[in-house]
């Protein structure tokens, strides 16, 4: 009996010196901005502002060098081709063989309707992509290969999340859905359900964008 009580007297002395308040240890579980990581905190800051309601996209690019998403017409015009198929991603590189345009028409959809732009740097040209007389693929907003990640924001505003953030490279992500496109109505006018545009970045330089709507 005598060894246990002291037993019990020395455990109560070592979790007083240990905490001298004798208070409960309240482990705070709230999530908390990574201060240390310069890349984490943009990211997270980045994530919360995109998540408020406040903030809503409404200012996207709805062309790329004079070619108009779903606009049968500027497509042919500009790519110089006949039609092109609906289920089907057509790629035509720049006149300097440097820069890759990816068009796709969703299923469905009338000939030549392009939904979908992506244009990124390449160093060797697919063998069956089409030559255009075009030095830089750049959207009616001049968005183009090799602006800075604050360019392309100046351009596009702050209501983006990002991705894949890096010491060398981060995506940044726009998205409008209805029934937040009350400004521009083009999720209405285009009889479309999301539209999205990435925009991917190493160095602080542009170096791929992709935006069009969903398919349905």
């Amino acid at each position: 009996m005598l060894r246990l009580t002291i037993i019990l007297t020395l455990l109560y002395f070592f979790n007083s010196c240990s905490n001298p308040d004798n208070k409960p240890v309240i482990v705070d579980k709230r999530i908390s901005s990574p201060e240390s990581d310069t890349a984490s905190h943009e990211k997270y800051e980045e994530q919360k502002k995109i998540s408020t309601n406040a903030c809503v996209f409404d200012n996207p690019d709805t062309s790329l060098s004079n070619i108009k998403l779903r606009d049968a017409e500027s497509a042919t015009t500009v790519l110089k081709v006949k039609r092109l198929n609906g289920d089907t991603t057509y790629n035509f590189c720049s006149q300097d063989k440097k820069q890759l345009l990816s068009v796709t028409v969703h299923p469905g959809d009338y000939y030549s309707q392009v939904s979908i732009f992506k244009v990124k740097y390449t160093d060797q040209i697919k063998s069956k992509a089409t030559t255009l007389s075009i030095g830089n693929f750049a959207t009616e907003k001049l968005i183009k290969l090799g602006l800075t990640k604050k360019e392309v924001i100046t351009r596009l505003g702050n209501c983006y999340s990002a991705s894949d953030s890096t010491s060398k490279s981060i995506t940044i992500n726009y998205i409008l859905e209805d029934p937040e496109d009350s400004r521009t109505k083009l999720l209405e006018r285009q009889n479309m359900p999301i539209y999205y545009a990435t925009y991917v970045f190493k160095n602080d330089k542009l170096v791929e964008f992709e935006f069009g709507f969903e398919y349905p």
